[in-house]
């Protein structure tokens, strides 16, 4: 079977049985990456173990520690990957047969994308976010104070929230501020002029604050309509709006405003974060209680 340069890169942390089937989603995909990698955050649950036995194709990077997202990813460009294209897949995905062709096949013709999102959707086949906007006075107040929920669906994905709101991707696509890290799709030659994913970051905001270097070196940020990624969401928590989950969500916002932002827009945002954050978990924890 024939290879297209692409290094597809799982991070895992106590993911074993979600890794087993990102791997496998790999392994059946027509179009099959030149190199999959799989970074180990020290998981406990035998990850390595399952993948040195049953995937002996991977290159396997053991981690004695866990890393977080943004610097697992990192070390898996930095230590191993060879290739033009770098795809980041989460451990709690599954990839399409077509997926990974499609947005390679994609990113081949349009030189000026330099990151690129599949469609998401969740396993019970629902559509999910497959990126958004970056913070505003206005999407952080909703994404705390979730009133958007009351509006009707067509206002709804009118707006400019954090996350777009979950919608089948329309054939010419759809330009966004950044895409999701579930299926992100990269360009080498886009991450070798704007740098890699944000260290600073433990988990969430790494691919917004990448993405937000990209645009502001020229490059598009793109997700179009492919065959789509099925995305677990949170699989190393217990659910969506799992507290500690909610807690490093805004931690990490907090970096990303504070990093890239000034003037009376970063103090308004900040501001939101500290007064409304705790009742934002809360809030969102009543809701998943339901």
């Amino acid at each position: 079977m024939n290879k297209i340069p692409v290094s597809a890169i799982i991070v895992s942390f106590n993911t074993r049985e979600l890794t087993r089937k990102a791997l496998l989603s790999l392994r059946r995909s027509d179009a099959q990456p030149a190199q999959i990698i799989v970074v180990d955050n020290d998981s406990s649950d035998d990850s390595m173990q399952m993948i040195k036995a049953e995937f002996p194709e991977v290159i396997l990077i053991e981690s004695k520690e866990n890393l977080g997202f943004a610097k697992a990813n990192n070390l898996a460009i930095k230590e191993a990957a060879d290739q033009p294209y770098i795809w980041l897949l989460n451990s709690d995905a599954e990839a399409g047969k077509n997926t990974l062709g499609e947005l390679h096949e994609y990113m081949r013709y349009n030189n000026d994308v330099g990151a690129l999102s599949p469609q998401l959707v969740y396993p019970d086949g629902k559509l999910q976010s497959f990126g958004g906007f970056f913070p505003s006075c206005l999407n952080v107040f909703l994404y705390l104070l979730p009133l958007s929920y009351l509006l009707p669906k067509q206002t709804k994905r009118k707006l400019k929230t954090l996350a777009i709101y979950p919608q089948l991707i329309p054939e010419r696509g759809i330009e966004l501020d950044y895409a999701t890290g579930a299926a992100l799709f990269l360009r080498k030659k886009a991450l070798d002029q704007v740098g890699l994913l944000g260290e600073d970051y433990f988990m969430y905001f790494e691919e917004t604050d990448l993405c937000w270097r990209l645009k502001k070196s020229g490059w598009k940020v793109m997700a179009i309509n492919t065959e789509p990624v099925t995305h677990v969401y949170g699989g190393s928590f217990k659910t969506r709006r799992d507290a500690k989950r909610l807690g490093l969500f805004l931690e990490s916002l907090k970096i990303f405003i504070q990093k890239n932002y000034k003037g009376w827009m970063r103090y308004v945002i900040l501001l939101e974060i500290v007064l409304l954050g705790r009742l934002s978990i809360v809030l969102k924890g009543l809701k998943n209680n339901q």
